[in-house]
């Protein structure tokens, strides 16, 4: 993100110059104009389509953007090549997209920012939830009624997590990934510091059910003991 201070100290130019030219690129989509500034756009192209105005996340969303970025990109880092993830809701799950471009990994989601953003880009290893991306004929086929998810690991948002485990206040979402747990060997949680130690929501996991979280170093380090003593392993970044 810039200020308009920032711009016009950084290119010699006007306040008033740099007003209507975040303006012009707002317009063209090359970025999204905020109060008093500008922000980067984190999705592909959104304005070549008016329907996806607003559909992904802004930079603004996120409490601590970097942070979200580092739990995003341990989170892709933790998968091997060619191993099938379940991907849940959430706005650190859509930062997964860009790590995910460049690696042989196999995911299965029903989050749509994500979704888009992949096919977007052209991601071949892609399955819908409820239908599989065949990216050669640009077609949804529906799965046989009989076919069997299998993947490594969830990985999934979340609004708070204590020693009840990790909470979410998404209810739609709460229920999608409750029926993913079928279909996995381990479950990923991916919180932001802040929300360690902080109830958010309904119950979405326990800690028994949870194999591993990640989350900055900033977070609460007596909740963090807590996961290891009972056998979730934690990744600070």
């Amino acid at each position: 993100m810039a200020t308009v201070a920032q711009l016009v100290e950084l290119l010699a130019a006007s306040p008033a110059t740099i007003r209507r030219d975040i303006t012009e690129l707002d317009r063209q989509g090359q970025l999204k104009k905020i109060r008093n500034g500008a922000e980067k756009i984190l999705s592909p192209n959104p304005g070549e389509s008016a329907g996806l105005r607003g559909f992904y996340p802004n930079l603004s969303d996120y409490r601590d953007y970097e942070e979200s970025e580092r739990i995003a990109r341990k989170a892709v880092a933790l998968c091997q090549e060619r191993e099938n993830i379940f991907v849940g809701e959430g706005q650190i799950t859509f930062l997964m997209g860009k790590h995910l471009l460049q690696r042989n990994i196999h995911v299965y989601s029903n989050y749509l920012p994500l979704l888009i953003y992949l096919i977007s880009e052209e991601f071949p290893h892609l399955v819908v939830l409820g239908g599989q991306y065949i990216k050669s004929q640009s077609m949804l086929v529906s799965p046989e009624s009989h076919a069997a998810y299998q993947g490594r690991y969830l990985f999934c948002g979340g609004d708070g997590l204590t020693e009840a485990g990790l909470t979410k206040s998404a209810l739609l979402a709460f229920m999608e990934e409750k029926k993913m747990l079928a279909y996995v060997d381990k479950v990923v949680a991916l919180v932001e510091s802040d929300k360690i130690g902080r109830l958010g929501g309904i119950p979405l996991l326990t800690l028994d059910q949870l194999d591993a979280v990640v989350t900055g170093e900033r977070a609460d380090p007596e909740m963090l003991a807590l996961l290891e003593s009972r056998n979730v392993a934690v990744h600070l970044v």
